[in-house]
């Protein structure tokens, strides 16, 4: 997490027992615990995408309307 970006709460070995790891820091969007479980194989998924799925159930729960997925996660993800 920002400002300690290379710091990580686990150690990359043990990440090869995972086969799957979410980190819900963001920025920046690759952290040190995603990039070093990746290379361990696991699959990964970024803050930026749990917050992309939050936003989705917020909007359509307070609008009772579908969310516009394409068009939030363009802006979330191009800013």
């Amino acid at each position: 997490m920002q400002p300690n970006i290379d710091e990580t709460p686990i150690p990359k070995q043990a990440l090869k027992h995972y086969s799957l790891v979410f980190d819900a820091v963001y920025p920046p969007k690759m952290t040190r615990l995603l990039r070093e479980a990746e290379e361990c194989g696991a699959i990964v998924v970024t803050g930026l995408e749990m917050f992309i799925g939050q936003a989705f159930e917020r909007f359509e729960r307070f609008t009772g309307s579908p969310a516009p997925k394409e068009l939030f996660r363009r802006v979330l993800v191009d800013h």
